[in-house]
C-alpha cells in the first residue's frame, strides 16, 4: 500500500460548477493546459466527465491478485444510504444531468439488494445514468430484474484471470462465465458491458477474447484495462511488454481489423484509448476510420451545441448540424454505409451492432503524473468530492477515513467509514489497526503478511 508515500501528493477535488456555468470548463481546462484538447478530444467538449464511481461498499467476495483497494478497506463499514444520497447530490451539482454513476465497491451486489434499488431509483431522479460494477458472481436474474425494474441503465461484469476462479485456466476458458453472465441479462433492457484486467498472466490471450468480445452482439462496451501497481494486490509493476500500443495491437489482432485508436480522445492520451466499431456475423469494421471527416464532424457538433445540459443532447444537435451542414451529414451519412457494407458476409450472419472498445492505462500509486490526474475522465465520489480514480486508489485509506456531513432536520451529523452508524461528532476514530484484524478480514498483501507469519510461529 502506498498511502504513506503519497500523503503529500496534491490532492484537488474537480472543481465544482453551478447553474448557469459551463460545467465542461474545469475538465477543458485540464486538458488544454496539458496539451491534450486537440480536434478529436471529445471530453471537456461534449460532457463535463466520463463517469463518477459511488463506492457502495468496500466488501468484496474475491482475492485478486490485482486489486485497487487497499489492505485495510475491508476492515471499513458500508457507508448508510443518506451518505450515499448525498455524494448522489454532490455529484449532481459538479456534473449535471446525464453522467454515468458506477455503483461500484468491492462487490456492490454485497449490499442488500433494497438499497441498490433505492440507488437506482435515486439515480434516475436526478437525471443520471447508473450502472452495476460487479464480477457477478452474486448479480443474480432476480437480482438484475429487480433492478432494471428500479431503473438500472448498465451492467459491468468483471471477469479475469486475476481473479482465480476455480478450475479455469485461461481467459478462453472463462468465456464460459461471461456467456452466462450474457445470458441472464438477455431481455431485461440493459447495456451490457464486460472489464478485463491486463497482466502478464493473460496477455498472450488477448486476441482470442477480443475476438469471443466482437462476436457477441449483446456486448455495447469492453474495457481492458492494463495492470497497475496500485492497492492490495500481489502482483505489482506492470511487465515491460504491456503497452497502451502493445494491448492495442492485441486487441486489434482479435477484431482482425485496424481500430483506429488515436481518431478520437476521451480524456489524456495516456491514460485513455478509444474505438467505435460495427459488428455482425464474425466480422468488424472501425468507424473512425476517416479522421479528417470525424473532426469535422466534431466541430460541427460543437457549433450548433447550445450547450444547455451538461452532457450533450446529442438528438437534437444532431437535427441542427444537419441543417446547419447538409453536405457534411451526406458525406457522414457515406462513411457510415460504406463502413456497415465492409462488413460484407457477416450482414447475412448476424445483426449489425455498434461497439465501443476503451484501453485505460491507471497509474502506479507511486507515479501518479500532476497534469493526467488534473484532466482525469474517472472520478470518485468522495467526503470532499469527486477526485481522480488514480489518486483515490493511490490514498483510500486517507479517504475512507475522511468524515461525511450530512446535514439533517435536528442539525448535521457525521459519518466516518470506521464506525457502523451516523454520529454528532466530526472527530471520529481513523480507521483500526490492520494488525488486530482477524484474518478473513484481511486480503491481498495483507493476507499473505499475516499467514506467513502465522506459519512461522
Amino acid at each position: 500500500m502506498k498511502d504513506s508515500a503519497h500523503a503529500k501528493f496534491t490532492i484537488v477535488p474537480a472543481g465544482r460548477s453551478f447553474k448557469g456555468e459551463d460545467q465542461r470548463a474545469p475538465l477543458r481546462g485540464g486538458l488544454q493546459s496539458c496539451g491534450e484538447y486537440g480536434a478529436g478530444q471529445t471530453a471537456g467538449r461534449f460532457y463535463p466527465i466520463a463517469c463518477v464511481a459511488l463506492e457502495v461498499t468496500q466488501r468484496c467476495n474475491l482475492d485478486c491478485t490485482l486489486c485497487y483497494l487497499s489492505d485495510r478497506a475491508e476492515m471499513t463499514y458500508d457507508p448508510p444510504l443518506s451518505v450515499l444520497f448525498a455524494r448522489l447530490a454532490t455529484i449532481r451539482s459538479h456534473y449535471g444531468a446525464g453522467v454515468s454513476v458506477q455503483l461500484t465497491g468491492g462487490d456492490p451486489t454485497l449490499r442488500k439488494v433494497e438499497d441498490l434499488e433505492a440507488l437506482c431509483r435515486e439515480i434516475r431522479r436526478l437525471g443520471m445514468r447508473s450502472c452495476l460494477m460487479t464480477n457477478g458472481i452474486r448479480a443474480s436474474r432476480a437480482m438484475l430484474t429487480r433492478l432494471a425494474a428500479a431503473g438500472l441503465d448498465d451492467v459491468a461484469f468483471h471477469v479475469d484471470m486475476t481473479q482465480e476462479r476455480k478450475g479455469f485456466r485461461s481467459e478462453v476458458e472463462l468465456n464460459t462465465v461471461r456467456r452466462a453472465y450474457i445470458r441472464r441479462v438477455r431481455g431485461l433492457g440493459l447495456r451490457i458491458l464486460f472489464n478485463t484486467t491486463v497482466f502478464g498472466g493473460n496477455f498472450d490471450d488477448l486476441p482470442a477474447l477480443a475476438r469471443f468480445l466482437r462476436d457477441c452482439p449483446e456486448v455495447a462496451f469492453v474495457s481492458f484495462q492494463m495492470q497497475a501497481d496500485t492497492g492490495r494486490g500481489v502482483l505489482r509493476a506492470r511487465p515491460d511488454a504491456i503497452t497502451q500500443d502493445s494491448v492495442a495491437r492485441a486487441i486489434e489482432a482479435g477484431y482482425e481489423t485496424p481500430l483506429h485508436f488515436g481518431t478520437t480522445a476521451v480524456g489524456h492520451s495516456k491514460c485513455n484509448r478509444y474505438a467505435s466499431v460495427v459488428t455482425a456475423g464474425g466480422r468488424a469494421v472501425s468507424l473512425l476510420s476517416n479522421q479528417p471527416l470525424v473532426h469535422k464532424v466534431i466541430a460541427a457538433l460543437e457549433d450548433v451545441d447550445d450547450k444547455q445540459d451538461a452532457f450533450i443532447r446529442i438528438r437534437p444537435t444532431l437535427r441542427r448540424a444537419i441543417r446547419r451542414y447538409p453536405f457534411l451529414a451526406l458525406r457522414a451519412l457515406g462513411q457510415l454505409v460504406f463502413s456497415v457494407a465492409r462488413l460484407g458476409p457477416g450482414l447475412l450472419r448476424g445483426p449489425v451492432r455498434r461497439q465501443a472498445v476503451f484501453i485505460h492505462n491507471f497509474m502506479a500509486a507511486d507515479d501518479l503524473e500532476e497534469d493526467r490526474c488534473a484532466s482525469c475522465v474517472f472520478m470518485v465520489a468522495t467526503a470532499s468530492g469527486p477526485l481522480s480514480m488514480c489518486v483515490h486508489n493511490a490514498q483510500r485509506d486517507l479517504h475512507l477515513a475522511s468524515p461525511d456531513r450530512i446535514d439533517g432536520p435536528a442539525g448535521p451529523s457525521w459519518w466516518n467509514a470506521a464506525v457502523p452508524r451516523l454520529s454528532r461528532q466530526a472527530n471520529l476514530p481513523d480507521l483500526n489497526d490492520p494488525a488486530l484484524a482477524p484474518l478473513k478480514r484481511l486480503k491481498g498483501q495483507m493476507r499473505v503478511l499475516r499467514r506467513n507469519q502465522k506459519d512461522a510461529s
